[in-house]
């Protein structure tokens, strides 16, 4: 586990810088193509940027909703993109703020709550956090991001932020991680790091972590954008693509599948994040390379 804060910070960098540099990622940016308006560029300032927020949290200097707040907003003065790291702010600055736990399962516990003990301040914060950052997110009928009644309601209520995530649609992966205690970012540590052992290949390690990801769980943003039978067929053919992998032991395989969601402007923006905090815990638990 880590020594100190800075660490525990430095290693939440990391984690975002190795998970845009996984190459090939299918459907979203890495070193070898952007987006229009989203460039692997973007995703570098942003992880570099974020370290100061990243140590606040360690040093708890501020509650968890506002400093997720002020990750978006430091952040934001170092680029003009939007959308970088909203997601990864939400599931790694409660771990940031319990850095020192024994293990990373019972890192896990704690920052779960962590949230539980946030106020209806913290989860106006990060609606806030939210607005700015232009992050694109299911749509649900109650408490709805996109609604500006939702911040009078979160107050008018006192709902902090782990009940905000409770009552989120269950295709909501982070906010049922963060209520569940990172259990999907725990497996996919597991995971990484046994790829890394099989493999010895950072890049290899990432990659097939992220595609683990991608083909059991459905993404909200490509369920966001398209439909949930879309998000099923990039699911399956994700499944296809490992199992092609298993034959030709060589991570082109992905290929076909990243140009494939390009085409169509599909990706799988939770299931990276996803793969950041399943990073993070990996470092969390001494890997290095």
């Amino acid at each position: 586990m880590f020594k100190n804060e800075y660490e525990s910070a430095i290693a939440a960098v990391q984690s975002m810088l190795l998970e845009v540099s996984g190459n090939p990622k299918a459907g979203n940016v890495d070193r070898e193509h952007d987006f229009e308006d989203l460039k692997y560029e973007h995703f570098i300032v942003s992880s570099v940027s974020s370290f100061p927020i990243f140590l606040n949290a360690t040093f708890k200097r501020d509650s968890i909703g506002k400093l997720i707040l002020e990750a978006v907003k430091t952040t934001s003065e170092w680029h003009k993109a939007t959308n970088v790291h909203f997601g990864a702010f939400l599931l790694l600055i409660p771990l940031l703020t319990v850095w020192n736990s024994k293990n990373i399962v019972e890192m896990a516990e704690r920052a779960t709550d962590e949230l539980k003990k946030t106020t209806h301040q913290d989860s106006i914060a990060i609606f806030r956090a939210f607005k700015l950052s232009s992050a694109r997110v299911l749509d649900v009928e109650d408490l709805s991001l996109e609604s500006n009644k939702t911040e009078e309601y979160l107050a008018s209520n006192n709902i902090n932020v782990y009940e905000w995530m409770k009552l989120a649609p269950k295709e909501n992966l982070i906010a049922k991680e963060l209520i569940n205690s990172y259990r999907i970012s725990l497996k996919g540590c597991e995971m990484l790091l046994n790829f890394f052992e099989e493999f010895n290949d950072v890049n290899v390690a990432v990659v097939l972590c992220y595609h683990t990801l991608l083909s059991e769980y459905l993404d909200p943003l490509i369920i966001s954008k398209s439909k949930i039978d879309v998000a099923e067929l990039v699911r399956n053919d994700a499944k296809s693509c490992l199992e092609e992998f298993e034959k030709e032991q060589n991570v082109q395989v992905f290929k076909r599948l990243d140009e494939e969601l390009i085409r169509k402007k599909l990706n799988p923006g939770t299931i990276a994040d996803l793969t950041i905090s399943s990073i993070y815990f990996a470092l969390a638990e001494g890997w290095r390379f």
